[in-house]
C-alpha cells in the first residue's frame, strides 16, 4: 500500500492531464467549423466528469492517508 501512495501524485497528474485533454477535445469539437456530433460532445462531457471524479477521489485518498500517517 505504501508503494501505491508514493505513486499517487503521479497517477493524479496523469488523470489531470487526461481531464484537460477531454476538455480540450470537447471545446475544439464545439468551436470548429464542422460542428461535432451532439452524441460525441455528450460522451466527452461524461468522460470529463468521470475523470474529474477520479482525480477528486484519489486526491482525498492521498490527503486522508497523509493525515493518518502523521497522526500515528
Amino acid at each position: 500500500m505504501h508503494d501505491l501512495i508514493q505513486w499517487l501524485p503521479v497517477i493524479i497528474l496523469f488523470f489531470i492531464i487526461a481531464t484537460f485533454a477531454a476538455l480540450f477535445i470537447g471545446i475544439m469539437g464545439m468551436v470548429t467549423e464542422k460542428k461535432a456530433n451532439p452524441m460525441f460532445r455528450n460522451k466527452m462531457m461524461r468522460l470529463r466528469i468521470i475523470l474529474q471524479a477520479i482525480v477528486v477521489i484519489l486526491f482525498l485518498i492521498m490527503i486522508f492517508y497523509s493525515n493518518f500517517q502523521f497522526s500515528s
